[in-house]
Order: C-alpha cells, then structure tokens, then sequence
C-alpha cells in the first residue's frame, strides 16, 4: 500500500510540481511524509483526507527552493496529527521532494491504525527523506504504541524495508530502551481475527 501511495505522489510530483503553488505543493509534500510515516496498518481513509496545515507564519522562498511554516505548526490529515515550532519543506531543482524536517521542543506524530490503537512518537527533530526513503527521529526519540516503546538519542525507520534502527551514543545513559507489552500484541492479534 505505502509503495502505491508513494509511486502515486512522485507521478504528481513529477507531472505538476513546478506547476503548484508554493503553499499547495507544500501541503502535497507533507501529506505525502504524513502518509509514508506510519506502518502499513496505517488508516485506509487518511489518504483520502484533507491536507490542513496550520502555523503562526507560511512563508516560501523560491530562490531557495524552500518553505517554512513556523510557530506552533499542527499539520493533520484524517487521523494523523503532526505537531512542531518550525517545518522546513525542500525541493531539488527539478521540484522533486528533497526533505521535510519538523524541529520542536518537541515535534510529535501520532495516526490511528486499522486495529483503533495510536501509533505516536516524540523527538526534537523529524526528518523525511525521500532519495533515502526514510523517516529519522532525532534527539530524544521515543515511539510507541499501548505500553510498548523503543526510545533512544536517534531512531531511523526505512520506509522501502520496513526495518528501524535506534542508537543511543552518550546520552540517555548511552543505551536504546525497549519495552514490549505482551498484552499489546495480544490486542493486535485479536484486531487481526475480526
């Protein structure tokens, strides 16, 4: 699913991005980062949202190929609910999709999956990078869902894979923490027989 989402954006990407207007093409490419943030089980009816993007200021730089939503931003679309002081949007110069990196004190993501639990996490930085296909939580990265969690200094998810990777250097005690719930997986295993 997330890989036809992803070819589908990257064809309009292609076909209209140099088209848009700063502050609707903004609003593709960080529906686009909301969409491919989550796993799999990520609501079916979120894509078919509204983008809504809400900030102190809107501003865009085309010299520079990029915009910034600052103060208080909170992006959502459907169940999904980003939350920051500043995000940055770059284009390359063909007006592809460089990267999305929301910075807050702290930034947090939170989307509904198809089983009703939240999925949420909460760092200093999130950063989606498309050329990489991978979304990073920087600086105190915690995920979770129910009572299980991962946290660490950096915590890195490749969408294309499906695999994470959490590293905790000198901070935090210097080591990633996961705490895993069984009956969280005994809720998921329910969701799956209805």
């Amino acid at each position: 699913m997330l890989c036809t989402i992803h070819n589908q954006l990257l064809k309009l990407r292609m076909r209209s991005a140099l088209s848009l207007s700063p502050l609707l093409w903004a609003g593709c490419a960080l529906g686009s980062f909301l969409l491919l943030a989550s796993p799999a089980q990520a609501l079916e009816s979120d894509k078919e949202q509204p983008i809504t993007i809400e900030s102190v200021e809107q501003s865009a730089d085309l010299q520079t190929n990029k915009l910034l939503f600052s103060g208080d931003v909170v992006a959502t679309q459907g169940s999904i609910k980003l939350t920051a002081d500043k995000v940055e949007v770059t284009r390359n110069t063909d007006g592809s999709l460089q990267s999305i990196v929301a910075y807050g004190n702290p930034t947090t993501f939170e989307q509904k999956q198809d089983n009703g639990r939240y999925i949420r996490s909460r760092s200093t930085t999130i950063s989606y990078l498309p050329a990489e296909t991978k979304i990073v939580l920087q600086g105190r990265a915690v995920i979770w869902q129910g009572d299980s969690r991962m946290s660490g200094e950096r915590i890195e998810y490749n969408i294309n894979t499906q695999r994470m990777y959490a590293v905790n250097n000198n901070s935090q005690g210097g080591r990633v923490l996961s705490t895993f719930v069984p009956a969280d997986f005994n809720k998921d295993k329910d969701a799956e027989k209805k």
